[in-house]
């Protein structure tokens, strides 16, 4: 009887082995179930740079060197949403070894009649089998989930969003924020009735009704959104303030407003070797709407998303002059916006 009870342990351990190993390394499809992944093409991060930018030179160019040989180009995946994959893990790993080990401390509990010697080898039995079960998953975790690049999660924590408004006239004007998300700071302070209520001005100056004067209207907010990456660039760091002046150009920002931005930004950019950058549009317009009383004859919405990357990541690059009003255009009652959001 004991050969069998140790066969028996055996069996158990075995079982556990097979099922963490298909976990680790042969259980993609397992550990993928009811997830959404993109695929990220990868290039040599030593070979690949931008090119210098200039007035007439697309930021998304690169160049290569002519004895570039690429490392490989097989794609890699990004979670972009989805969940319940621990639940699924842990439920399989769970019944197997509940099934197991109850079958076999139901069989040791009849050996007892036979010699009572056999309760220590049952409760060693258990506590190792919970042992592996624990350390097993804590590896199959670590693999799978926190070594899993570029993770993308459905609520993202956007940064200074500041509004400037614009008259030809002074008047008394209204800004609503209609969120699918919450707000986490304004200045001024926002009113969840009324919004934001200023007088505006030529110049850009707003003035409340204590008549404490702004530059512009500022707020965070935590956004319900899976942002776009289906087109974007991929920036080296040292680059950024160059690629921006361009981009934010394009889109439709005077100097003042870019400088504004790239003062921002730029700290978080520059510490990355590369960064995938996509200006959002209609994602964020259907996250953060605007409701403008009176309604303004041109808006500049400039939203920018990122996160930092290792190595250059190849997409398709973003045509940002046709994503607002050139500068030039601005007339009436103009409102721009600016802000973004950093992943990971």
């Amino acid at each position: 009887m004991k050969t069998y009870i140790k066969v028996w342990g055996i069996i158990i351990l075995v079982v556990n082995m097979l099922v963490f190993d298909c976990l680790l390394f042969g259980g993609d499809e397992l550990i993928t179930r009811g997830q959404e992944f993109e695929k990220v093409y990868p290039c040599n991060t030593i070979s690949v740079v931008y090119s210098e930018i200039g007035p007439d030179v697309n930021p998304a160019r690169v160049e290569e060197y002519d004895d570039f040989e690429p490392v490989s180009n097989e794609p890699s995946l990004r979670r972009v949403g989805g969940s319940g994959v621990l639940i699924y893990a842990i439920g399989i790993l769970a019944i197997i070894n509940v099934i197991l080990a109850g079958i076999a401390f139901f069989v040791y509990l009849i050996c007892d009649y036979m010699n009572s010697k056999l309760y220590v080898s049952a409760f060693s039995m258990v506590g190792l089998v919970l042992f592996l079960f624990g350390s097993g998953f804590v590896c199959m975790s670590y693999y799978k989930f926190i070594k899993q690049p570029g993770k993308i999660v459905g609520e993202i924590h956007y940064n200074a969003p500041i509004i400037y408004l614009y008259d030809d006239q002074e008047r008394e004007a209204t800004v609503k924020l209609d969120l699918n998300g919450d707000l986490t700071c304004t200045y001024p302070k926002y009113n969840e009735e009324t919004g934001w209520i200023v007088k505006t001005s030529a110049d850009g100056v707003l003035t409340d009704a204590n008549g404490r004067q702004y530059e512009y209207l500022y707020w965070e907010a935590d956004l319900n959104t899976v942002p776009d990456f289906s087109k974007g660039f991929c920036v080296r760091g040292e680059d950024s303030a160059a690629f921006l002046e361009k981009a934010l150009s394009d889109m439709g920002l005077t100097d003042t407003e870019a400088n504004a931005f790239i003062m921002y930004w730029l700290p978080q950019l520059e510490e990355n070797p590369y960064n995938v950058i996509s200006f959002q549009s209609e994602t964020y317009e259907n996250a953060a709407k605007l409701d403008v009383d009176p309604v303004p004859d041109t808006v500049v919405r400039v939203n920018m998303v990122f996160y930092g990357s290792d190595e250059y990541v190849e997409l398709e690059a973003q045509d940002l002059t046709s994503m607002n009003p050139a500068v030039s255009e601005r007339e009436g009652f103009v409102l721009v916006e600016w802000g973004g959001g950093k992943l990971g």
